[in-house]
C-alpha cells in the first residue's frame, strides 16, 4: 500500500502499510506501555494510521526512541517481522538520523565549523542521566560504559545561540545531550545537562530532523524529513541556515 504524501494526516510523514514515520511532539513518550495514554506517541498516532490502513491495527511499535523532551521523526513498524528487520539495521548502524540542535553560546567563545565527539557513556537509571567521559578518565571501566560517537556541523549562529546539525553514529541513551554538554554546548532548555534555564516552549531545543533507512520489502533507500511544528522566532532563525 502506498499513500501519497499530500493525503497524509499532518503528523504522519510516511506510511505504506508496514512502516509509518510520524512526528513526535514534545512531551510524548515512545515506549509501548505508557500509564498516561495522553502522552503515548503510539496511542496518539494510531487513529491516523488506522484511517490510512482502512482496517484496525493490531500491532504497532516504535523501532527506536527519542527522549520525551525532544521532538521529531520516529519510525514505527506495524508487524514484528518489519520491526525486527529495521531493528537489525539500527544495530548495524545502517540507519542514519540527523538532528537540529540549538545550543548555548558561551561568552567570548569561538566555535569550529564542524567536529566529531567520541566519549564513553554510562546511563544512571536512578538519576536518569548519562555521564560522558574520555576513556582515560574512567577508573573502573566495565561493560556498562558504551562508546559513543557523533558528528556535528555548525549551521549558523545568533546573538546567544549556535545552530547545529548533529548526526549520531551510535545510538546511546541521551547521547546527543550528554556529549554536546560535555563539549561545552548544552542544548537550550536542557537543565539536566547544564543549560542555564528552561525553555518557554517546554522540552529542549533538539529536533529529530531526518531519518534514512532501507525498506525491508523493496530494498529502496528512504529518506524522510520532519518539519518543526509551529516554529517560533528562534527555530525560524535556525531554519534559515538549513539547506
Amino acid at each position: 500500500m502506498n499513500t501519497e504524501t499530500a493525503l497524509l494526516p499532518s503528523r504522519v510523514l510516511f506510511f505504506d502499510g508496514s512502516i509509518g514515520i510520524v512526528s513526535k511532539k514534545i512531551g510524548e513518550i515512545c515506549e509501548t506501555e505508557v500509564k498516561d495514554k495522553t502522552l503515548s506517541l503510539i496511542a496518539n498516532c494510531k487513529p491516523d494510521l488506522q484511517t490510512l490502513q482502512s482496517t484496525p491495527i493490531s500491532w504497532l511499535q516504535a523501532v527506536h526512541r527519542i527522549d520525551q523532551p525532544v521532538s521529531g521523526c520516529v519510525l514505527l513498524a506495524l508487524d514484528k517481522k518489519t520491526h525486527a528487520s529495521l531493528s537489525l539495521q539500527f544495530s548495524q548502524g545502517r540507519i542514519r538520523k540527523k538532528y537540529l540542535a540549538i545550543v548555548e553560546m558561551r561568552t567570548g567563545e569561538t566555535i569550529s565549523a564542524s567536529g566529531r565527539l567520541e566519549h564513553y557513556l554510562r546511563f544512571d537509571t536512578k538519576h536518569h542521566k548519562t555521564s560522558a567521559l574520555f576513556r582515560d578518565e574512567i577508573q573502573n571501566f566495565g561493560p556498562d560504559w558504551k562508546k559513543a560517537v557523533l558528528d556535528w556541523k555548525l549551521l549558523g549562529s545568533g546573538e546567544r545561540y549556535h545552530f547545529l546539525e548533529v548526526e549520531p553514529l551510535t545510538g546511546r541513551t541521551h547521547q546527543i545531550r550528554a556529549q554536546l554538554a560535555r563539549a561545552g554546548m548544552s542544548i537550550k532548555g536542557d537543565l539536566k545537562y547544564g543549560a542555564r534555564r528552561s525553555d518557554p516552549l517546554g522540552g529542549i531545543r533538539l529536533h529529530a530532523w531526518k531519518i534514512q533507512f532501507t525498506h525491508p520489502e523493496t530494498g529502496d533507500v528512504c529518506t524522510v524529513a520532519c518539519p518543526i511544528d509551529n516554529p517560533d522566532a528562534l527555530w525560524r532563525s535556525c531554519l534559515e541556515y538549513v539547506k
